[in-house]
């Protein structure tokens, strides 16, 4: 049997898949491929396109009945979350905000954190940098890599999701990304598939020089070092299995969104 997975060019999920793509461990199925930036994985969900598929915490409240997500493959900021920035101070009530996708984590999360700005303008994650300083948009939410950079373009942190998470959720970790497995597969094979996805993550874990370099074949910086603290930020034990914490954390963020009328109430299916 043939398992057909997309995933982002994030380093990140390279670096997961590491193991299984490249055959370092025995799996119970055969993989194939598909890389897409993650709200085009969003957008593509409802469609069921894929067996497997990366997927926004907010992005998944749309597709629950279709998917479950598996407890291995999510990335929860420990520390760390989506950042608002800008050239200079701005009344971010006021201001054009890009956001990377409006089915992102990042994008709902602003929401129920953030003041409601003048307009949200829709911009590629990897564009919003170049946005800010070109004076299009006044303010920009930074995902990926480009939290880690955008200080040495020239911008400023104006409002930092994971501090108002924080003061919302205590020490339970931030949803970000995750993966969700076809319902209509069953529950053997998704726990098939499960075993052979922890175990890639282990492996990469325990072989982080060789997953990392895997990692830069699909990354937007050649600085291995560079990916290696990105990955570090979003790859770690949650995301072998987050278990009651990362439950406790998604169930947190769906209730906050539903109660603001942001998502639909739904049964949230894990596996």
């Amino acid at each position: 049997m043939k398992l057909v997975i997309a995933h982002t060019p994030d380093p990140d999920d390279s670096f997961m898949f590491y193991a299984m793509f490249e055959k370092k461990i025995p799996c119970a199925f055969e993989y194939d491929q598909v890389v897409k930036d993650i709200e085009t994985l969003n957008k593509e969900a409802p469609g069921e396109l894929y067996d497997v598929t990366a997927i926004s915490a907010n992005g998944y409240a749309k597709v629950h009945d279709k998917y479950y997500l598996t407890t291995s493959g999510a990335s929860f900021g420990l520390s760390y979350g989506p950042a608002v920035v800008a050239r200079k101070n701005v009344d971010l009530s006021k201001a054009v905000i890009a956001v990377p996708g409006k089915f992102t984590s990042a994008y709902l999360l602003y929401k129920m954190f953030g003041p409601e700005p003048k307009e949200f303008r829709e911009v590629r994650f990897d564009k919003i940098p170049e946005a800010v300083l070109s004076g299009e948009v006044d303010a920009g939410i930074l995902i990926h890599d480009e939290q880690l950079t955008f200080q040495d373009k020239g911008l400023i942190k104006v409002l930092d999701l994971y501090e108002k998470w924080k003061e919302y959720a205590g020490d339970l970790p931030i949803p970000l990304g995750f993966n969700a497995i076809k319902k209509s597969l069953g529950k053997d094979v998704a726990m098939k598939y499960k075993k052979d996805f922890e175990d890639s993550i282990k492996y990469s874990m325990d072989n982080e020089d060789a997953a990392v370099r895997y990692s830069l074949k699909y990354a937007r910086y050649a600085d291995m070092e560079l990916e290696r603290k990105f990955i570090r930020m979003y790859v770690n034990p949650l995301s072998i299995d987050f278990g009651e914490k990362g439950r406790k954390a998604l169930e947190l963020y769906y209730k906050r969104a539903a109660s603001m009328k942001l998502i639909e109430p739904f049964n949230l299916e894990i596996i």
